[in-house]
């Protein structure tokens, strides 16, 4: 757009000096004035219609302006808020904020959820403190939670759209050098939450035992690329992989780099460098390596969990590596790194089932399932929906995008259809207009077929913060439509037309 303005404001001072030249080079010096005044006219109000020049006006919408500004300031409670409207299965709920207590007693913050009591924290009297509340769902599918701020009275009370999606039924292969708890313990995990599971174990040379659990029996003697294919992610140790022929780890290798097959490996204190999977981890021998309680974070954002272990090695924070689970000192126990179209995680934990013989499930779900988020073969694009809003309200227009491989999508919310307009630059990303006509859950239905739901508050839902967020709109609605305005295009073209009809005139005619 700059490149054409400056096209047309070069354009347009040649052709003034051309026609200005031409006149005062014109013998007949009678109305020069004139002709030079019509000359600057016709080539000014053909640079407006060429260029849209804005029109300031409307004074008053200004003064609105400037008291919007100074009303974006929130009252005491909840100063910002942030909760993940999907969830997969196995992942927690996490809402994460900042309060106001301007009050002179504690403000009891509360998760809840199916009429049970998840989880509270307490802002104390004149204090403003971020707040972290979490929660695992246990249902599948849409639910309503509830956020209370709660004093000697209900100060707020607001609604927490949250869907949780069912897991992907992934096919897992194993590789195990020989049989131990933390494989076995993994496959019967697996199997129990849906997963299609294989896994090859090896008892002496060339000898190995296998299990199936949710599949039929198949040839898996020799690892190859067809067989791979049919996995979306291969679980190993590092022996199991340095025992691998140079045609079965080719397979492996060709699978994770072109086809996207996901790789977990399992270290203790050293990993083949020289391998296509060590190449991204360095690890580094743990000083302590007595068995000891260990508390372990995790990128899941879940609450640290003790794990009674004798961690080996750490790995060692190098570009291009993504902690997944690390302890205290930062030291690294899990990370992950892309290999081509897949990705490679490696962990140094070899007892995780200790967890489930202790009666923590919850803690074993968590970790592996954020281990398998990160490493499983990526789906191809799918329809997926996001709305403009963070507080999308009912009654109140709500812009929906759409981010879709089709060429030219039909899109429907609520049985009603929906216009699209495509972006200009990313030629996946479609955009419209919806006005839910009343709060609760919109059914939003693309070409595929594919229902995706968003929430729409009601209007006295999270009113403070959803205020703030029209701010910004009435802030560039103002300053783009409300204060200024493109000159009339019709004024522009009567003045042209009436400039060129007069130099024509005048010289031909007089």
């Amino acid at each position: 757009m700059m490149h054409w303005n400056y096209i047309v404001a070069i354009a347009a001072a040649l052709l003034l000096a051309f026609l200005v030249w031409k006149e005062i080079k014109r013998p007949n010096k009678a109305r020069l004035y004139g002709r030079l005044l019509a000359s600057l006219l016709a080539v000014v109000s053909l640079v407006f219609l060429l260029l849209p020049f804005p029109l300031h006006k409307k004074q008053d919408e200004r003064r609105e302006l400037k008291g919007a500004v100074q009303t974006d300031t929130l009252p005491a409670g909840v100063q910002s808020v942030y909760w993940q409207r999907q969830l997969n299965t196995g992942s927690n709920l996490h809402l994460q904020g900042r309060y106001k207590n301007s009050s002179t007693v504690p403000v009891k913050l509360l998760l809840s959820g199916f009429n049970e009591r998840l989880d509270s924290v307490t802002i104390p009297p004149q204090e403003e403190r971020p707040f972290a509340l979490s929660a695992g769902p246990r249902h599948i599918g849409r639910a309503l939670y509830t956020f209370l701020a709660l004093a000697k009275d209900t100060l707020a009370k607001e609604p927490l759209p949250v869907e949780v999606l069912p897991a992907r039924p992934l096919k897992v292969l194993i590789l195990a050098a020989s049989p131990d708890f933390e494989n076995k313990f993994l496959a019967n995990w697996l199997s129990e939450h849906d997963y299609i599971v294989a896994m090859r174990t090896a008892i002496s040379r060339n000898k190995y035992s296998y299990t199936f659990l949710d599949t039929t029996r198949f040839p898996l003697e020799r690892i190859t690329p067809e067989r791979l294919t049919a996995f979306d992610l291969l679980i190993s140790d590092a022996a199991a992989l340095a025992a691998l022929g140079r045609d079965e780890l080719g397979a492996v290798r060709l699978q994770v780099a072109e086809k996207g097959l996901g790789l977990i490996i399992r270290a203790d204190s050293s990993i083949a460098s020289g391998q296509f999977y060590g190449q991204p981890f360095t690890l580094t021998a743990a000083a302590d390596k007595n068995e000891r309680p260990l508390l372990l974070h995790s990128a899941a954002g879940d609450k640290a969990v003790t794990l009674v272990t004798a961690p080996a090695a750490w790995l060692r924070n190098t570009p291009g590596l993504q902690s997944l689970v690390w302890d205290p000192q930062r030291h690294i126990l899990a990370g992950s790194s892309l290999y081509g179209e897949g990705r490679l995680v490696l962990t140094t934990l070899g007892n995780t089932y200790a967890w489930i013989l202790s009666g923590q499930p919850a803690a074993y779900q968590s970790l592996w399932s954020l281990l398998l988020q990160q490493a499983a073969r990526q789906q191809p694009l799918q329809d997926r929906w996001r709305t403009g809003l963070a507080f999308p309200k009912a009654q109140k227009p709500v812009p929906l995008q759409l981010e879709t491989p089709q060429p030219y999508p039909v899109a429907r919310v609520n049985d009603a259809a929906l216009s699209l307009s495509q972006d200009a630059v990313l030629p996946y990303h479609w955009q419209g207009i919806y006005w839910p006509s009343q709060a609760g859950w919109q059914a939003a239905v693309s070409s595929q077929g594919d229902s995706s739901w968003w929430y729409a508050f009601a209007e006295k839902d999270w009113q403070h913060l959803s205020a703030r967020e029209a701010i910004p709109g009435r802030r560039g609605i103002a300053a783009t439509d409300g204060n200024t305005s493109r000159v009339p295009l019709i004024s522009c073209a009567i003045i042209f037309m009436l400039s060129a009809a007069f130099l024509w005139a005048e010289e031909k005619l007089v």
